[in-house]
């Protein structure tokens, strides 16, 4: 039986307010700082409960569920399957193989399902033994803000794209197999090609510019709110971008302007979310005394206030929220201070957690 919508969005509320029981508990059951292992491997194997949880959830959902749900049920099993290397040939070729062996639709989203939530465990626990952290804490973190969820049911192309270069992430920075992070980015891009974009700044990010300096960053995030405030941003270039993907792509149909459901224009509210957690981020960095933690984490500061500049230059373009996600799916990640006790200067404190439960409860039900 599947599960249908009114079903769906309780048990993951019920999801999400048990795993915020077990990081609580978790935390004040031990001494952070004396017994950091013991809770580690604690966290190692209460991870899966949540886990399990939601690929159970989101993959046996029905067609009600989630935006792209019925729009690849209509793509995929309604219609023809033409096998074109490009933005969306994973997807396809998945389709193709399970529609030869006779096995429904059922079956395709529970495959997505599984392959999201594996691929984000696995690049979640090598980035939190990286960091000597606890992977529940940080998997907490994601499930904490409204895009996971999207990542999952509403944009599930470039949520698996994005899960995919955050894996390529991890073994980026481990610095143990460099051939996996062209794999895992190589996967991200056939899923989704806009991905490419969050490489080029992320490329722009880990290199230093010998004369920019880091306020440098800090004052072109400030002059993007201005221009698109005046309304300045990639509408004006459009015709370069249609050039550079050309003319017959889907894709330019987003750089027209007009949309008959979407609001375009200046979007106070991102850019103060933006803004927020910006200001966050400049604060946490400050708790980090192991030098090449302090490294990585200014690589994700600069890397969020350019993506985040991207975001406020396509206010003016439909669906520029998807824009929004390359810099919002790296928010968690700066949360990570918080999560060690090695090498930062203070402890996990408890408000924080209550505070991401806040976060969770503001998005989820008055957002």
């Amino acid at each position: 039986m599947l599960i249908d919508e009114l079903t769906f969005f309780f048990s993951y509320n019920v999801i999400y307010f048990f795993t915020a029981f077990l990081v609580v508990t978790s935390i004040l059951s031990v001494d952070f700082n004396r017994d950091s292992i013991r809770q580690k491997k604690i966290g190692s194997v209460l991870i899966f409960l949540p886990i399990l949880s939601l690929i159970l959830l989101i993959g046996l959902r029905d067609l009600s569920v989630g935006t792209d749900t019925y729009s690849y049920y209509d793509i995929l099993w309604l219609r023809d399957i033409d096998l074109e290397f490009g933005n969306d040939f994973l997807f396809a070729l998945l389709a193709k193989i399970l529609r030869y062996f006779n096995l429904g639709y059922g079956y395709f989203l529970f495959l997505i399902a599984f392959l999201f939530m594996f691929t984000t465990y696995i690049a979640l626990n090598k980035i939190s033994k990286f960091y000597y952290s606890n992977i529940l804490y940080l998997f907490f973190t994601y499930l904490s803000f409204f895009f996971f969820l999207s990542m999952s049911i509403n944009i599930i192309r470039q949520g698996i794209s994005l899960a995919f270069l955050l894996l390529a992430y991890s073994y980026f920075i481990s610095k143990n197999n460099k051939s996996k992070v062209i794999i895992f980015i190589a996967f991200s891009l056939v899923f989704h090609s806009t991905s490419v974009i969050a490489l080029i700044l992320f490329f722009i990010s880990n290199n230093k510019i010998k004369y920019i300096k880091s306020y440098h960053y800090y004052i072109l995030f400030f002059l993007c709110i201005i221009l698109s405030y005046m309304n300045f941003g990639l509408l004006n270039i459009s015709p370069i971008l249609i050039d550079i993907i050309g003319s017959d792509d889907r894709r330019t149909s987003y750089l027209s302007g007009e949309s008959s459901i979407y609001i375009v224009g200046f979007k106070s509210q991102f850019v103060l979310f933006n803004s927020l957690f910006l200001l966050v981020a400049s604060f946490l960095k400050t708790k980090i005394k192991n030098e090449l933690w302090l490294s990585n984490y200014n690589v994700l500061i600069r890397y969020y206030i350019l993506a985040s500049c991207t975001f406020f230059m396509a206010f003016q373009i439909p669906y520029s929220d998807r824009w929004g996600l390359l810099s919002w799916y790296i928010i968690p990640l700066f949360f990570i201070p918080l999560f060690s006790c090695r090498y930062v200067k203070s402890s996990i404190k408890i408000h924080w957690v209550f505070l991401l439960i806040l976060i969770f409860i503001g998005f989820r039900f008055y957002g």
